[in-house]
């Protein structure tokens, strides 16, 4: 199905405050990947955070390394971005561009030592992910970690069960496409498939991980009786296991660009 970088602004130009407060609140949808990029980011790394949104990630990020490039596509959430980063007082160590995953010839080859792209974005790019991924890694350094989050095919497919939708279900089955809660139309992809396009591009994957309990229950009593770091705790000890990949609505993988022999 053909991308349309049209349709994911115009969803995200009306949902742009709701994006901005779902990426504050609680959620273990966030705290998985900013776990992993507490994990593996460095002092000295100087990141792209590719459709980085409201600058919530950039924000975690420009604390603990050189810099930080935030790239989104809507002009909106970039304003809203410019806001809290200014806020948080790092509007020295975090750059704001507009521009599409798809496209990154603004920056050479090589231009980072740390790629980030998590939430929905390369999901949203349908057709478009394999000029996406291979744009990713051509701008990481040689041995760069890359984070990459995507839309779980079996995840969304448990979903329209759980609501009766068979016909949906099935769709999805067959077309690994559905819309999303903002609206955009969104490719939804497999462990397999996510790991046959980064090995593919040159890169080894280190580490996968699924929303588990945050996809599957409703959390907000865990917040309510202050139990919410124990929830946290175990939805990060299980969200790497092999057995429930793909559980949860959404998917992570922690990726190495591999050195270039001779280089």
């Amino acid at each position: 199905m053909s991308y349309d970088p049209n349709e994911v602004i115009k969803a995200y130009e009306r949902n742009a405050q709701i994006e901005d407060e779902s990426e504050k609140k609680p959620s273990l949808r966030v705290e998985i990947p900013r776990a992993f990029i507490k994990k593996h980011l460095q002092p000295s790394d100087v990141v792209l955070d590719a459709g980085g949104g409201t600058g919530v990630n950039a924000i975690l990020m420009a604390k603990a390394c050189q810099k930080v490039t935030l790239l989104d596509i809507t002009p909106g959430i970039l304003e809203l971005a410019a806001q809290n980063v200014k806020a948080a007082g790092l509007s020295d160590r975090i750059e704001l561009v507009e521009g599409d995953i798809t496209d990154l010839n603004r920056f050479s080859d090589r231009s980072f030592s740390f790629v980030v792209c998590v939430g929905d974005a390369i999901s949203y790019v349908l057709d478009g992910r394999f000029k996406a991924i291979g744009e990713l890694v051509r701008v990481a350094q040689e041995g760069a970690i890359l984070i990459i989050g995507c839309d779980s095919k079996l995840g969304f497919m448990r979903m329209k069960l759980a609501q009766g939708l068979m016909k949906e279900t099935l769709n999805i089955y067959e077309t690994s496409t559905c819309r999303c809660g903002m609206g955009p139309r969104t490719h939804l992809y497999t462990v397999d498939e996510m790991t046959d396009l980064l090995v593919a591009q040159g890169c080894e994957v280190l580490e996968i991980a699924s929303t588990t309990f945050a996809d599957t229950i409703d959390t907000s009593p865990y917040i309510e009786q202050r139990q919410w770091a124990r929830l946290r705790a175990l939805e990060l000890e299980m969200c790497t296991r092999p057995e429930l990949l793909g559980i949860g609505l959404h998917l992570l993988f922690v990726a190495r660009k591999r050195r270039v022999a001779g280089a």
